[in-house]
């Protein structure tokens, strides 16, 4: 294999692969991930470029970001991770997970973008959350992780430096938003590590204790500033 089809397996790994304000208000933008194919890979699809972080937020979630059924009563965690990867975005996950570890489908609910690959601080909506249907990102011995918690993915190595602060807004937002949604508690957002400790992901420069701060609705959290 070439240094550059090896290039695009790493990029589209996904830390799941590696190693088995206003609580009513949504970011823009807010991208629905493509649905996978079952038997051939799926192009990038065509995306106009992301808003800027600073845009203004909208009530609710966009039409095509609520689960058709509504969300369901399962979800009782919500995963933090980071992708270990300089690039990706949903579709490149996707591709990983489908076509290297032969799942069905992305293994995240959702995927934040940091500029390479997908936009910085770009929400993308995976197939899996549309469905209300359990995760691929955190195995346990009985799979509670899975079954019942709500898998994000940021892009990037959060070993080597923090996430980008468009994607801690995004992220904070997202949370906040799921949290209320879903009735989970500010102490059931995890990371990967805290959950299995068999891995070191999202990172120890992801600020786990300043993103519950902010979930929590408290304000000495203050603003945040990526590290690299």
């Amino acid at each position: 294999m070439g240094a550059a089809a090896v290039a695009v397996v790493v990029a589209g790994s996904g830390c799941a692969t590696t190693r088995p304000g206003d609580v009513s208000q949504l970011p823009r933008p807010v991208k629905q991930a493509p649905p996978p194919a079952p038997t051939r890979m799926t192009s990038v699809p065509r995306y106009s470029p992301p808003a800027p972080a600073s845009r203004s937020f909208v009530d609710g979630a966009p039409p095509d970001w609520m689960p058709p059924r509504g969300i369901a009563r399962r979800w009782k965690y919500i995963v933090v991770h980071h992708s270990a990867t300089p690039t990706g975005s949903a579709s490149a996950f996707d591709r990983y997970h489908r076509n290297v570890n032969h799942w069905d489908e992305l293994g995240y609910h959702f995927v934040i973008g940091n500029g390479r690959g997908s936009g910085d601080g770009q929400i993308e909506v995976g197939p899996r959350w549309r469905k209300q249907k359990h995760g691929a990102h955190c195995k346990t011995p009985n799979n509670d992780f899975n079954d019942h918690g709500i898998g994000i993915c940021l892009v990037g190595d959060f070993g080597a430096y923090g996430p980008s602060a468009a994607q801690m807004a995004s992220l904070t937002k997202l949370v906040r938003y799921l949290s209320n949604a879903c009735g989970v508690s500010p102490r059931n957002v995890v990371t990967h590590r805290g959950v299995t400790g068999k891995t070191e992901c999202p990172g120890r420069r992801f600020p786990l204790d300043r993103l519950q701060r902010a979930v929590a609705g408290d304000t000495r959290s203050g603003s945040y500033r990526a590290s690299r």
